[in-house]
C-alpha cells in the first residue's frame, strides 16, 4: 500500500486535471515505482482553471518533483 511507503524522503509526482475521476493509472504508476525501488508517490489533483496558476506556485514551493 502506498501510504505505508511514504516517508519524509518520498518524491511526489502529480497529475493535474479537472475532472479527474476518469484517471485510472494512479495504481499502475505507484506499483511501477515500488517495483523499480523508486521512492516516488504518484498523486492526482483536481484543480479548477481559476486556481491553476496558484497551484503550480504551491507545487514549486513544496518541491514536488514533477506534474502534468
Amino acid at each position: 500500500m502506498i501510504a505505508e511507503r511514504i516517508t519524509g524522503y518520498t518524491e511526489l509526482i502529480g497529475f493535474i486535471a479537472k475532472p479527474i475521476r476518469h484517471f485510472k493509472s494512479l495504481t499502475m504508476h505507484n506499483e511501477a515505482f515500488a517495483k523499480l525501488g523508486l521512492n516516488y508517490a504518484y498523486r492526482v489533483f483536481e484543480v479548477d482553471n481559476d486556481i491553476l496558476e496558484d497551484t503550480i506556485k504551491d507545487f514549486r514551493a513544496m518541491n514536488i518533483s514533477g506534474w502534468a
